[in-house]
């Protein structure tokens, strides 16, 4: 009894310093939330419409309209280098805040994880007291003769409040780790990129207090580890394995959801198509916002992407897929397109091919195969076009990847030399189970010149009944709905258009060039772009409405870097503003 009396001193003590550490906890949550909150404010402030207050237009205005209110309106609404400085200065300071929180609130949860395990052992020896008292107590009671029965009483020995202390110290802990994680998850994902909305969220979540299901009872927050500790108990053991059945069947059948093969809707969307070294994650992005339901990227050769290594890249906000043993990105995504973006992939190998989408297919909503690019190195390389005359590869390849993979598996390819060649592969496509097929309307020989047979496509959507994007001649947003009526199409697919003038998308009608140009440039600049491949789409939007031979033109040429491009397009500060940012985003 001296020793079951040392044990509750024990679990006492080890409760008191437990609950001191969460108050602790709290003050640092608190404290956080704070710096959470002025982050918010100082990107909201940055990302405010800038007014210039030297510009002619905003002067003019003020004379011709200078009442008290407006001038103060317009006045809060100039952004100048001072207030962006401020502003910059006050996200650093933030993010600083949160990331010191991270670390403090880290080293607390190593101090109660401690604690933690200690008051499961001390269930362990509390349990152990009771096994021994309860067999002497049994010994006892047979001790009683017949004659004594009526007169004699047992007393047995009080439960242990051990429990009761361990499990409230358990439950906690488990508590108190699940919000750390989240906490983490939302720094780590908080940059320039973060909307007000997010913001809005994060701050929200930040204050909210654990919630348990009744149903499930306050052992659902317990872990694994700490659960078969717990058990050993027997007057937790009955709680634990009578809800267990629940708890645990719940996690199987989140489990076979996640698991089960994603799916996309292709009915009526707006599609980006796959365009070597424009369809990198700025230009889907920017496409994303104008309007563009599924964003291609552009194709990447299995022979490279078997190559690679996932990277997640804090700073930027991205997963990129890297080069061994070089820094050379060879495809990048974000969360944010998830939902939308496919990978499409060059291969004329099955397996290869199964090598090299499996490094990838996480990260995207699908993946497809290029089977109509008429380049020599494709056809060269047996990729491309060439697979069109190859339906048992096309067979292999399509098969192999959609048996193994849990994203949709599709693939694009041109009209062959007949309209009755066409219907006859895409059939055989459609019978391997494929959601969706891409069919671009000219044949290889064809040039982008030569006018799209949307009558050819149409042909293949009346054979098929899945559902079929047409591509090609594409360039106006009216011409969705040309292309849908002429086709009898599930959706729409287009490649130069949106090249040219990315607010093709735009049910509200086109953007000027020049603005839909800059606002690329800043897309580049906010993900990290490949400077070549920013240089190489600005400058298709030049040749297509202007005229490379121009300053602009040269100077683009001579640009090394991205800065190079800030500085050209009057974009310093907010490339140096993005540039001062990432570095806490970790």
């Amino acid at each position: 009894m001296e020793a079951r009396s040392d044990l509750k001193y024990k679990i006492y003590e080890i409760f008191k310093e437990f609950m001191t550490g969460i108050t602790k906890l709290e003050e640092l949550d608190n404290a956080a939330n704070s710096f959470l909150k002025r982050f918010q404010q100082g990107l909201s402030f940055l990302q405010r419409p800038p007014m210039v207050t030297s510009s002619k237009l905003i002067e003019n205005i003020m004379k011709n309209n200078e009442t008290r209110r407006l001038k103060s309106y317009i006045e809060s609404g100039c952004i100048n280098i001072d207030d962006a400085a401020q502003s910059t200065k006050a996200l650093h300071t933030s993010l600083s805040g949160l990331s010191d929180h991270l670390i403090k609130a880290q080293s607390l949860l190593t101090e109660l994880e401690r604690l933690t395990d200690e008051a499961a052992l001390a269930i362990e020896t509390a349990t152990n007291f009771s096994t021994q008292l309860d067999k002497e107590s049994c010994d006892e009671l047979q001790r009683v003769t017949c004659d004594d029965e009526e007169k004699a009483t047992v007393t047995f020995p009080e439960a242990p409040e051990v429990t009761e202390y361990a499990t409230v110290i358990a439950v906690v802990y488990s508590m108190v780790k699940q919000n750390y994680a989240m906490q983490e998850k939302m720094v780590r994902s908080l940059s320039l990129k973060s909307s007000s909305a997010e913001l809005e969220t994060y701050t929200m979540m930040w204050s909210l207090r654990p919630f348990v299901e009744e149903d499930f009872g306050p052992f659902t927050n317990i872990s694994f580890h700490q659960a078969r500790k717990l058990e050993k108990c027997s007057e937790i053991r009955s709680k634990f394995v009578s809800r267990s059945c629940g708890v645990f069947g719940f996690f199987v059948a989140a489990s076979d959801v996640a698991t089960k093969k994603t799916k996309m809707d292709y009915q009526n969307k707006l599609v980006l198509a796959p365009m070597v070294r424009v369809g990198t994650l700025s230009f889907r992005m920017l496409a994303a916002e104008y309007g563009a339901d599924i964003t291609y990227g552009e194709e990447i050769i299995d022979h490279k992407l078997v190559k690679c290594e996932r990277r997640v890249n804090v700073a930027a906000g991205t997963t990129e897929f890297v080069e061994k043993g070089s820094e050379n990105v060879v495809f990048s995504t974000c969360d944010e397109e998830r939902s939308r973006v496919v990978f499409q992939m060059g291969t004329s190998d099955a397996v290869r091919a199964l090598k090299a989408a499996e490094i990838v297919c996480n990260d995207v909503a699908a993946v497809d195969i290029n089977m109509g690019c008429p380049k020599a190195f494709s056809i060269q390389g047996g990729m491309g076009a060439a697979l069109l005359s190859k339906p048992e590869l096309i067979h292999d390849i399509l098969a192999t990847l959609k048996r193994n993979l849990d994203v949709p598996v599709t693939c694009k390819i041109r009209l062959l030399n007949s309209p009755a060649e066409t219907v006859e592969l895409a059939r055989r496509i459609e019978k391997l189970g494929v959601p969706a097929l891409a069919v671009h309307g000219r044949k290889i020989a064809d040039r982008p010149r030569d006018p799209a047979k949307w009558d050819e496509i149409a042909d293949v959507v009346a054979a098929l009944s899945i559902p079929v994007i047409a591509n090609g001649d594409v360039l106006e947003y009216d011409d969705f709905t040309r292309i849908k009526t002429a086709t009898g199409a599930a959706s729409v697919m287009v490649a130069r258009g949106a090249m040219w003038n990315a607010s093709i998308f735009s049910p509200k009608g086109k953007s000027h060039w020049e603005d839909v140009k800059k606002k690329y440039l800043r897309k580049s600049i906010l993900w990290n772009n490949d400077v070549k491949s920013t240089k190489y789409t600005i400058k298709e939007m030049i040749a297509h409405h202007s005229c490379l031979e121009l300053p602009e033109g040269k100077s683009i040429n001579k640009a090394d870097t991205l800065e190079d491009l800030a500085q050209l397009y009057e974009l310093e500060d907010y490339y140096w503003t993005v540039k001062n940012i990432r570095p806490f985003d970790t």
